[in-house]
């Protein structure tokens, strides 16, 4: 047996090292690792039993007390300090010395993760796993412990891809009771992000979605799978907690009065007057309406379109700044930069959205509506008014010089809705005034008769105290204005396969859906933390001087003391 004592220690080591190798392979703790380290563990110990029972005398010896003590010393010393390691990481305190907080979550994020009433778990579909990401994440778990992340490699665990229907490396989904909802698509350039993160656990645990209608029947972009669709468009919104149905007017006397937003993309056949009213009427009570229009393409919503200051310009949107030969694309395509200052477009910074075959859109001032461009082509940009010519330049006498307007966002104050509200708020006050008074009357007329036996004497008035009298006028006087949203762009491929997935094509797409469903209420609004900017800026001479003096000056001065000091010392 004494021979086999080596292999026990050999073997425990193995099955240590081989638990502890999965645990970083895994990067969690789970009850296969638990058990090969436990039986590595109860190995060494079996085979040191066995050492010490083959070797009765081993222990009597002095050397081997006082290595028996400086073990038990060492041991204890180790139990110590994993105890201690131990009580860190479950209890961990962490604290963020920097001037904004750049390592912290939000105070949105932190109540939010609180308040959790059900687990909440994240997959992460990327490989390998980044570590930004999951130190981020880290922090949401440490408020609550309902909430839990798991790193997903899609080519491993193919029944979760598909459970999920991940079709991109980098999708992050959230699970929440029944309900699942893509937050987000990583990318190198752009990791896990709290803003993204905390407005989809947010908007998971909204009991309603909004709910989105899209005009077929003219021949527009079809929400199928096809040549010409916006399917991808369609299954991101509906991955992002949007209901999206089809709309043919032709069959339905009006739109859904459940329509938060109305899409019109494209339609190559004219619509009827009748489903114009019915548009309008939509419009006229309130609802969202996005239309786009490539260029060439018909429109005859200009009963619409005129009321709201807008007009479809006829030109193509032609890009002449060499932008686009860098991606090996055409003048045809327009490559937006510049985004003005709108909600839409708040985040994209500098990133850059693509229109093939884009139209320019004229505003005009219109009393009670806003319009607020934020697709903005470059100065080096025209509208082209013949596109199938030979040498397509800018003509100033016909053409229309840029910078040129491709989006715009509206709004207008629509009063019908609330002045219905507010009359039918007075009318049920009224009515409630008029319950109350007759009350009133039938127990004073009680009181009358108890104190008066004589039915022949006059009642009181019926009389309105002043606070009812202010409270009814100021209904009636005060309704309170809401607005109608409407975006149009001159564009709709942008949003069609192939190009929806381009640079900021889905953002955009998706962001001015979020606007017009007027979901500005249900999100957090959580500043993007950055840090702060301290650099110097230097003119070209300050920076020269700078550098001849760390180069030349300064040096030149220690030599110049330096060999002063020796020629005195050595006179």
């Amino acid at each position: 047996m004494k021979k086999y004592i080596n292999y026990f220690f050999f073997l425990g080591i193995f099955l240590i090292s081989a638990g502890i190798v999965l645990l970083q392979i895994n990067g969690n703790l789970s009850n296969l690792v638990i058990g090969i380290i436990s039986s590595g563990i109860t190995v060494i110990i079996f085979g040191i039993c066995i050492f010490l029972y083959s070797n009765k005398g081993f222990l009597g010896k002095r050397g081997v007390e006082a290595g028996i003590n400086a073990i038990i010393s060492t041991s204890a010393l180790l139990l110590i300090l994993g105890l201690v390691n131990f009580l860190g990481l479950k209890y961990s305190v962490k604290i963020d010395l920097t001037e904004n907080n750049l390592y912290t979550l939000s105070p949105q994020s932190q109540q939010l993760i609180s308040n959790l009433s059900q687990p909440l778990k994240v997959y992460i579909f990327d490989n390998p796993p980044n570590d930004f990401d999951r130190k981020l994440l880290q922090d949401y778990e440490r408020k609550n412990n309902k909430f839990q992340y798991q790193f997903v490699n899609p080519q491993v665990d193919i029944n979760l891809a598909k459970k999920f229907n991940v079709t991109r490396l980098g999708d992050v989904y959230l699970e929440y009771g029944d309900k699942q909802q893509l937050a987000q698509t990583l990318s190198p350039q752009n990791r896990l992000s709290e803003i993204k993160l905390t407005n989809a656990i947010a908007k998971i645990q909204q009991t309603t979605q909004p709910i989105i209608y899209i005009l077929q029947g003219h021949g527009e972009s079809a929400m199928e799978e096809g040549q010409v669709s916006i399917s991808q468009a369609v299954t991101t919104l509906r991955d992002k907690g949007y209901t999206v149905n089809s709309l043919t007017l032709a069959t339905s006397p009006l739109i859904p009065p459940d329509a938060n937003v109305l899409i019109i993309s494209n339609p190559e056949k004219e619509l009827l007057e009748g489903e114009i009213k019915i548009i309008q009427k939509y419009l006229d009570d309130g609802g969202g309406l996005l239309v786009m229009y490539n260029a060439g393409s018909n429109v005859n919503l200009e009963e619409i379109l005129k009321k709201w200051g807008i007009k479809f310009d006829d030109r193509l949107v032609v890009d002449a700044s060499g932008t686009g030969e860098v991606f090996g694309l055409g003048p045809s395509i327009t490559i937006i930069v510049d985004y003005g200052a709108h909600p839409i477009t708040q985040n994209f910074g500098n990133g850059m959205s693509l229109f093939p075959w884009a139209r320019p859109i004229i505003t005009e001032t219109v009393t009670d509506v806003t319009a607020t461009p934020f697709l903005i082509t470059n100065s080096q940009s025209w509208g082209e008014r013949n596109p199938e010519g030979e040498n397509v330049e800018l003509d100033p006498t016909v053409d229309l010089q840029g910078p040129l307007n491709i989006g715009v966002a509206l709004t207008k104050k629509n009063l019908i809705k609330s002045i219905s509200k507010s009359q039918e708020d007075s009318s049920n006050i009224k009515n409630d005034l008029e319950i109350k008074n007759n009350e009133n009357l039938t127990l004073k007329e009680e009181s009358v008769k108890k104190v008066n036996p004589d039915n022949n004497l006059p009642l009181p008035p019926k009389m309105k105290t002043p606070s009812e009298e202010k409270t009814n006028s100021e209904t009636l006087s005060n309704p309170q204005s809401s607005q109608t949203r409407m975006v149009v762009i001159g564009n709709a491929n942008f949003a069609t396969d192939g190009w929806f997935q381009q640079q900021l094509n889905s953002d955009l797409f998706i962001n001015t859906v979020g606007w017009l469903a007027n979901e500005k209420d249900s999100t957090l609004s959580i500043s993007p933390k950055e840090a702060t900017n301290r650099r110097i800026n230097l003119t070209t001479f300050q920076a020269g001087l700078i550098g001849w003096l760390a180069l030349f000056i300064i040096p030149a001065l220690a030599f110049t003391v330096s060999m002063v000091t020796w020629w005195q010392r050595s006179r």
